[in-house]
């Protein structure tokens, strides 16, 4: 997959993972600061590539011209994060709670968001009727303690994907 993603290279006072460089279906970066602070961004707008060569979009088939947002992706993208701020948290033995602040951006400008989420024992993601498609996701934020356990991990990442998915009234 490349050297960036076994060999992270170091920058101005931090630790930088990428797979931009590479041919990768989900591009992501991760930073390390060396003063304890984690940035990681992830492309959640991927479309399988059974949509993206569809000539146009039509409501029948479920796309819209909406950008679309994988809740397999929001949830997994949270764990990764949180638990890269944990294992960081505890490599330099930083004693005072991180805040954790997560949200969803369009980069392309504004325009409406899609959520997709898959049915129980059906692997292909849909939009619920009901869902909301915002245009502005609100960032969210919580506190992780700096002798938390990895179920609490577990809880806080959870706790950044409900609300962010919350946003689309799911």
């Amino acid at each position: 997959m490349g050297d960036a993603l076994i060999n992270p290279r170091p920058g101005l006072r931090r630790w930088v993972s990428s797979t931009l460089e590479i041919d990768y279906n989900r591009n992501s970066m991760i930073e390390l600061h060396h003063e304890g602070t984690v940035t990681m961004a992830i492309n959640v707008s991927w479309r399988p590539p059974s949509e993206e060569e569809r000539p146009s979009f039509s409501e029948e088939a479920g796309i819209t011209g909406a950008l679309p947002v994988s809740q397999r992706v929001i949830e997994a993208g949270c764990g990764d994060f949180v638990a890269a701020t944990q294992e960081l948290q505890r490599k330099l033995r930083l004693d005072s709670t991180q805040q954790i602040i997560a949200t969803i951006y369009a980069s392309n400008g504004p325009g409406a968001l899609e959520p997709r989420t898959a049915v129980f024992g059906d692997g292909r993601e849909s939009t619920p009727p009901y869902a909301r498609k915002p245009h502005h996701i609100e960032p969210v934020h919580t506190l992780m303690s700096p002798i938390a356990d990895d179920e609490e991990a577990m809880r806080v990442a959870e706790e950044l994907s409900n609300d962010l998915m919350s946003q689309f009234g799911l």
